[in-house]
């Protein structure tokens, strides 16, 4: 029998903090993404399709920072609870966004105040630069993968 103290249920404050200060590095250039997909991908969504360019633009926009700042957000929020508290919090969140995703494309469904080809393109784009946003941060990290066990203080065995 050691008396050594129970793990803590959740990640150390080395590995919390490392973990948090990755997450707000990506929110704040998710963020940056989404205001230039707007901005841009609205100019651009303009001048090819004209005002349903520009509403389709915006909802793509729109729907991405739901998903990409939503998730981050959330793992942001739980960077310092146990694991399974971090993973339902991002599941839980992710069946949210999809019921809502959902709900939107079926209201909009056959429309025509919007271009789905320009929703689609700035979807795209967005899925692709978050990508790129998130595998850059994760590779540039400092947070540990693995943490050694403590080694035992003198006298126990």
């Amino acid at each position: 029998m050691t008396d050594r103290p129970a793990a803590a249920p959740g990640p150390t404050p080395d590995t919390s903090g490392a973990t948090r200060d990755m997450f707000r590095r990506i929110l704040r250039q998710l963020t940056l993404l989404v205001v230039v997909l707007a901005v841009g991908g609205g100019v651009v969504g303009y001048l090819a399709a004209g005002q349903p360019g520009l509403w389709g633009a915006l909802m793509g926009a729109g729907v991405a920072a739901l998903f990409m700042v939503g998730t981050v957000a959330t793992m942001l929020l739980t960077a310092d609870k146990p694991l399974h508290v971090a993973s339902a919090a991002g599941v839980g969140g992710w069946i949210l966004k999809l019921i809502l995703l959902l709900v939107l494309l079926a209201l909009v469904r056959g429309k025509d105040f919007y271009s789905p080809g320009a929703f689609f393109v700035v979807l795209v784009l967005a899925i692709i630069g978050s990508f790129v946003i998130e595998a850059r941060a994760v590779l540039h990290s400092r947070v540990p993968t693995f943490e050694p066990p403590h080694p035992p203080s003198e006298g126990q065995a």
